[in-house]
């Protein structure tokens, strides 16, 4: 355990958070088209750091063969042929990967953006514990991208050395290489700039769905009892599921809105704008009682307890009584027409 405080999110951050978080995840949904250069992307990555890793280990093999004297020997002609194997490979595909990561700016900026908005929010490091409790069970995983990223540091580190001894020997200039310097130095430019998109995408879906984020505050609650840096208080464990509780909620309301434009059976329901922000005041509890009562009016425009307001309104309260609901119902049109919201206090 490390001597850092324990980070806290109270209830009211959560529900911030989560608004910003859902409105963001809108706005920052990639397109089918970056979905797809961002796969292909993957598969050249992959593909190059494969021959990549398949050059070293023949360069290596080849080396020994030679230190025990077997430099004229089958076994060093097969390992020069593997070896231009793999050089091929790796150039087509290392090339493949350059281009789709051009193609990729649209995706990477959004990652950029979607890494100051944790930090704006002051989350970055709930989502990243999160991220990293989430993979401590995918060994396999954690072992390819490690070895990939080594290898993009490792082409990194040719590139540029190559190119450096070229320019110290004040040589000649060469196309060979320039070309194998640019093309290891491009390679592991790729290569880190494709491994930081991957993990923020992965960091991004952990925090970004309501659902998905109370299961992981529950799982590093559990781990910071056991002597985990992160923290999370029970209080906001619970309040996560509330939000999951409106979230249901609002789409079961939306289900009944909608079969109320294709059926014979009910009525829709329209919220004015304007309430949306008086919503958001109400506590989680509040907001899930509304939402319930939004929903059975949408079934039974005039349920048991309904009243009529002087200015010509229907009223009817949450089953608790400290939220009501003026609404007009059209009957014409099988629709009601929630125009106000009040909450009471009844402390």
């Amino acid at each position: 355990m490390t001597g850092r405080s324990p980070y806290r999110l109270d209830s009211v951050q959560l529900e911030e958070i989560v608004q910003a978080l859902q409105k963001a995840a809108e706005t920052l949904r990639p397109k089918p088209s970056e979905e797809h250069l961002y796969r292909l992307l993957g598969i050249c990555v992959r593909a190059a750091g494969t021959a990549f890793t398949g050059i070293m280990l023949v360069v290596l093999v080849t080396v020994m063969l030679e230190e025990a004297g077997a430099k004229e020997s089958t076994a060093v002609g097969i390992m020069e042929i593997v070896f231009t194997v793999f050089s091929l490979f790796f150039i087509f595909a290392a090339f493949g990967a350059l281009i789709f990561l051009l193609l990729n700016q649209s995706v990477v900026r959004k990652e950029f953006r979607k890494r100051r908005l944790l930090k704006k929010l002051g989350i970055s490091e709930v989502s990243l514990s999160a991220w990293r409790l989430q993979r401590r069970g995918r060994r396999w995983s954690r072992l390819a991208g490690a070895v990939l990223s080594f290898g993009g540091m490792v082409s990194l580190v040719f590139g540029v050395a190559a190119g450096i001894s070229w320019i110290g020997s004040m040589g000649r200039f060469e196309w060979s290489v320039a070309f194998n310097s640019g093309l290891l130095f491009a390679f592991g430019v790729t290569v880190s700039v494709w491994r930081f998109v991957q993990r923020s995408r992965e960091q991004w879906a952990i925090v970004a769905d309501a659902n998905r984020l109370r299961s992981v505050l529950e799982s590093m609650r559990t781990k910071a009892d056991a002597g985990e840096v992160v923290a999370i208080p029970a209080a906001v464990v619970e309040h996560a599921a509330q939000i999951e509780r409106v979230s249901i909620a609002r789409q079961r309301r939306d289900a009944v809105a909608a079969s109320a434009g294709t059926t014979d059976h009910g009525y829709g329901v329209l919220v004015a704008g304007d309430l949306s922000s008086q919503k958001r005041l109400l506590d989680p509890q509040q907001r899930v009682a509304v939402e319930d009562l939004i929903e059975n009016l949408g079934a039974n425009p005039r349920p048991a307890g309904v009243e009529s307001t002087p200015d010509g309104l229907l009223s009817v309260k949450t089953p608790a009584g400290d939220v009501e609901l003026n609404y007009t119902v059209d009957e014409g049109a099988q629709r009601v027409n929630i125009v106000a919201l009040t909450a009471h206090d009844h402390g």
